[in-house]
């Protein structure tokens, strides 16, 4: 009897700690749902977006680029670079030098081009000089032994001509001398009309072979020099190595690259290049003022005055990562001078821009 009476008391106390356990988990589950209806708190934004200074403006981004713009320097030729004079933020001048290709194949070219030159010059001078004072001697003693030697000949063959009784000289004989007189005389005209060849000098169509063989030889010496000349790069005008992708013993290749040997540029006044979609071409203003924003502070910013238009469209290259941004359009750019140059700008730095602009109304 006491052992039931113990086994209902248990019961009793087991079942009263299970109702305490359930309603902790009720409580705790209308916790947890009303917990999951309350609204997040609202982040702060890192990098708040700047204010809009204008009633009516057009947003864009612009790129930051050197007044002269971003020069791409490139070399005609191409070879292993043998020396690099500047890096990367170094000032130069109009004409100094940035860097050297290797040229000694073509100084080899050139030692030998000068060489061929010389010869052309000495044949063209030897022309000029002509006759040769020690060449005359020598045609006129020719001259004279065929004068001699048609005269011995004549003589003879007046002999058997003159002869009173024909028949006493055979016919053979008769035409041997006959026809060495002929030869005779035809060899004295051949060495007089040579020593008149020798003392007329050179001809007037073998001078201007040689004067043409000459001018050959020094466009070939010219060219190597240009060459030679052309295998050191210098700076277009004064500015700023902004980039330099080439170093010594690397190979330069010549043509148009995706990635420039160097970037030049004058930087000494800044420019921005601002896109217009051509969404919004209606609502743009031509010279109209323009203010640019830093990313990330949008305390700091600059007027901008306009400088000119490129009045051409291309596609749009310079993404912003908005979700809602159209990419398949072309852009009308805009250029624009960077007033305010305490600022830390540097070329390729996006900038947000605001632009003075037509009301947004809906198009008739």
């Amino acid at each position: 009897m006491i052992h039931l009476r113990e086994m209902y008391k248990g019961a009793r106390s087991l079942k009263r700690w299970l109702f305490i356990i359930a309603g902790i988990c009720i409580l705790l589950g209308t916790v947890a749902v009303l917990i999951s209806h309350l609204s997040p708190p609202t982040p702060a934004i890192p990098f708040p977006p700047p204010v809009p200074p204008y009633q009516h403006f057009i947003a864009t981004l612009g790129t930051v680029e050197a007044s002269s713009e971003d020069v791409w320097i490139g070399t005609s030729d191409s070879d292993i670079v043998e020396t690099v004079y500047v890096q990367e933020g170094d000032y130069v001048k109009e004409g100094s030098p940035l860097f050297t290709l290797r040229t000694r194949v073509l100084h080899a070219q050139l030692e030998e081009a000068e060489t061929a030159y010389m010869v052309a010059v000495a044949n063209y001078e030897k022309q000029l000089d002509l006759p040769r004072q020690e060449s005359i001697p020598p045609s006129v003693a020719l001259v004279h032994q065929a004068e001699a030697r048609y005269l011995d000949y004549a003589s003879q063959f007046q002999i058997v001509e003159n002869l009173k009784n024909p028949g006493s000289v055979s016919q053979d004989e008769f035409n041997q001398r006959k026809y060495a007189s002929c030869l005779a005389k035809y060899q004295l005209e051949e060495a007089q009309a040579n020593l008149c060849l020798l003392l007329s000098g050179a001809w007037v169509r073998d001078l201007e072979i040689f004067r043409a063989e000459k001018k050959q030889a020094q466009a070939s010496v010219n060219i190597l020099r240009a060459q030679i000349a052309s295998s050191t790069v210098y700076a277009p005008f004064a500015g700023v190595v902004l980039v330099n992708n080439i170093h010594k013993g690397e190979y330069a290749q010549a043509g148009c690259l995706d990635k420039p040997l160097m970037i030049f540029g004058a930087i000494k006044e800044l420019h921005v290049r601002v896109s217009i979609v051509e969404e919004e071409i209606w609502r743009m203003i031509e010279g109209a003022p323009g203010t640019a924003y830093l990313r990330g502070n949008r305390l700091l910013s600059t007027p901008l005055s306009y400088v000119r238009m490129q009045p051409y469209m291309t596609p749009k290259k310079t993404l912003s990562g908005d979700v809602n941004e159209m990419v398949d359009t072309r852009v009308l750019y805009l250029i624009y001078k960077i007033e305010d140059r305490d600022l830390p700008l540097y070329p390729g730095q996006l900038l947000d821009v605001y632009l003075e602009a037509k009301p947004s109304k809906e198009i008739p």
